[in-house]
């Protein structure tokens, strides 16, 4: 019966991917890919806004733009909110249609693992497992960010690389894929997230 069950929600998950020019979510067979964190993390350094400047397709995040993470101190991890902008166009113009913004927590399960970290955002429930991994960063213009479900079968992969500046690629963007294709993710499902004409630019 469970194998029944798992066959119908693989193929209902592949349809509703389906749907969608970038897919809704991107999920591959098998383990989910090896990521690790960076061996050294800075929490402080981290402190800030970060744009996204490309991401995997995202159910959560869905057709939003403009959209960026910042992460503030808190007494027990670093405050963690998150917004994005539903937009359309109208006469060659971004009409705004919504704004979005969702409070979590950011803890490290592992502190021997200092870049892997938890997040919980608000209404979720809380897990142990590290769900935001910082594979790369300088703190001052990218971090590299990996994450991964895995259930029976397969996975459901979520990355990004972000920015300080909005809307500007990383120097050495494609260092940064070739490091997470080197750990066994496919970059050709990055998309470039728009981040112009954003509210408040």
């Amino acid at each position: 019966m469970d194998s029944v069950f798992g066959v119908k929600l693989i193929i209902f998950l592949v349809l509703l991917c389906a749907g969608s020019s970038h897919g809704v979510f991107v999920l591959k067979p098998g383990q989910c890919p090896k990521v690790s964190g960076q061996a050294e993390f800075e929490k402080s350094r981290y402190f800030g806004v970060w744009y996204e400047y490309q991401r995997f397709p995202d159910l959560v995040e869905g057709s939003l733009d403009c959209t960026s993470s910042t992460f503030s101190d808190a007494w027990n991890g670093m405050k963690v909110t998150d917004k994005g902008t539903r937009r359309t166009d109208l006469f060659g113009n971004k009409l705004v249609l919504r704004t979005t913004s969702i409070d979590g927590l950011a803890t490290v399960p592992d502190e021997a693992k200092p870049a892997e970290l938890n997040i919980v955002f608000r209404g979720a429930s809380p897990t142990e497992e590290a769900n935001y991994i910082v594979q790369d960063t300088d703190y001052t213009n990218y971090a590299v960010v990996f994450s991964c479900l895995q259930m029976r079968g397969f996975n459901i992969q979520y990355a990004y690389i972000l920015t300080r500046v909005q809307g500007l690629a990383p120097t050495n963007l494609a260092q940064l894929e070739s490091k997470l294709t080197e750990a066994g993710v496919d970059v050709t499902e990055f998309f470039v997230i728009n981040q112009k004409g954003c509210p408040g630019m």
